[in-house]
């Protein structure tokens, strides 16, 4: 499984996150988690700020991962 980071989390962390990552059935709470306590290197993806998309959607906390879909974590976005 591939996690994909974009802005200021692919610079802390890296671009992707790639392992044995199980996400049949995981909640995005639950693989934030599980990333943060693989590495902890991985924290801010835990901040509430940060954002999931599944499948380039935004999603909440509590949405399903099912296999096959594109997982990425986006921080929050700033403008003038």
């Amino acid at each position: 499984m591939k996690i994909l980071l974009f802005g200021s989390l692919s610079e802390k962390i890296a671009r992707e996150v790639t392992g044995d990552i199980p996400l049949e059935g995981c909640s995005v709470a639950a693989l934030r988690k599980m990333l943060v306590d693989r590495d902890p290197s991985c924290a801010p993806l835990a901040r509430p700020s940060t954002r999931a998309c599944v499948d380039q959607v935004i999603v909440p906390e509590d949405f399903v991962i099912r296999p096959g879909q594109e997982v990425a974590f986006v921080p929050p976005v700033s403008g003038g």
